[in-house]
């Protein structure tokens, strides 16, 4: 038989992915788990939103669409990049609509990446960042970051990681799973570095929307110098509540939209087309929706790390943006029966029904991510359930 293909061997599935996935079969054993692993929030997707989804279907626009997106949707995300994130030179034609975040990020190292090529990312990292990046042919080069420095790179970190095979750098503020932001004087000085580097840099703003007010969120696009090459990303899922809708959308440079809209024609053409029309509505009638939610992660986040404080031999950020809680629990594994955090999370997932997720998904093993994406009653069981697991594997 053929041999499979060595890039996608190469690459690891999602670990929130295979840990929901557990998760959910427990529960449908009928066992009680408290799942604190999966990015996703928890209200119900607005109702203007919905609504304009059933209008949709009753409409009959249930049909193809052109392959980057319906042009209502492509000028409302045009003009909120213009607005709200202050990008020159972006029009309809230089946005790209897809099936969520994700597609977006794969989409544009698809069509920028070649066999030798580098891409730079930090870690901590979301999940999918690495095992992308391999299957497009490139090589992800990491960059550590730590607690101390807020899981921060430095532009003395980037410029010494840059070299003539470096094709892109992936930047995610704020950031999963961290929740923390880059503020716009350390968006700049990093800027600074790259101005004499021409790769491109592909900002990943998903969670932009869902900040706390310690730090003013800032898209590096908005820089003259940079703007030519940077692709920024966003999307509806985590801003709207509306994951399982699947859009996402980018905009960049002319060149590279036009191809990465070939990979996606190629592939899986456009968008959902009712999706398109609820993400429409979301973006022009929904800021009262996104701004409650916020308030109520903010209040979530306070509430979080008041129940963490008092468990011993852990450390953890308060987080800027995002619904994440980043905690280190090296100190603890060190008088443990288990070693690693992975090995942790899976008997605390076993043994004592919590799902959360390991920090080796996230390139920082002795971490665990919690998503404060639930009930107070839920992240109540929760926490109780982690005190107790560290508490009897030592």
């Amino acid at each position: 038989m053929k041999q499979l293909s060595t890039r996608v061997l190469a690459a690891n599935e999602s670990q929130t992915l295979a840990i929901n996935a557990k998760a959910k079969a427990m529960k449908a054993q009928g066992i009680d788990v408290v799942s604190l692993s999966t990015g996703e929030p928890d209200f119900p997707t607005p109702q203007v939103v919905k609504d304009a989804a059933i209008n949709a279907i009753n409409q009959n626009l249930t049909y193809y669409t052109e392959s980057n997106g319906i042009p209502e949707l492509r000028k409302a995300i045009a003009e909120k990049f213009r607005i709200e994130n202050k990008l020159p030179n972006v029009s309809p034609d230089t946005v790209l609509v897809s099936t969520g975040g994700k597609h977006s990020i794969f989409n544009a190292l698809l069509a920028m990446c070649n066999e030798g090529d580098d891409v730079i990312l930090q870690a901590p990292y979301w999940v999918s960042y690495p095992a992308m990046i391999q299957i497009a042919g490139a090589r992800p080069v990491i960059l550590e970051t730590s607690l101390s420095s807020r899981y921060k790179i430095t532009p003395a970190q980037l410029k010494a990681a840059l070299t003539s095979q470096t094709k892109c750098v992936i930047l995610n503020s704020p950031s999963n799973p961290t929740g923390t932001m880059y503020t716009p004087d350390e968006i700049r000085a990093l800027a600074e570095v790259l101005s004499d580097h021409e790769c491109f840099i592909l900002s990943d703003e998903l969670y932009e929307k869902i900040s706390f007010g310690s730090v003013e969120h800032y898209s590096i696009g908005s820089l003259p110098e940079l703007a030519h090459r940077v692709i920024t990303v966003n999307g509806v899922s985590k801003a709207y509540s509306m994951t399982g809708w699947r859009i996402g959308y980018m905009t960049g440079p002319a060149d590279l939209i036009q191809e990465a809209a070939k990979v996606q024609g190629q592939s899986t053409s456009n968008a959902n087309s009712i999706a398109q029309r609820a993400a429409l509505a979301a973006l022009l009638h929904t800021a009262d929706d996104v701004e409650r939610m916020r308030k109520e992660f903010a209040r979530r986040r306070t509430m979080f790390a008041e129940l963490l404080s008092p468990i011993p031999n852990i450390e953890f950020l308060l987080p800027d943006g995002a619904f994440y809680m980043f905690v280190d629990i090296r100190k603890a594994l060190q008088t443990m029966r288990v070693q690693t955090s992975f090995e942790f999370c899976k008997e605390a997932l076993e043994q004592h029904h919590l799902a959360i997720v390991p920090g080796e998904a996230f390139g920082a093993p002795g971490c665990v991510r919690f998503s404060f994406a639930a009930s107070d009653e839920t992240l109540q069981k929760g926490i109780a359930r982690f005190a107790k697991a560290l508490q009897e594997l030592t």
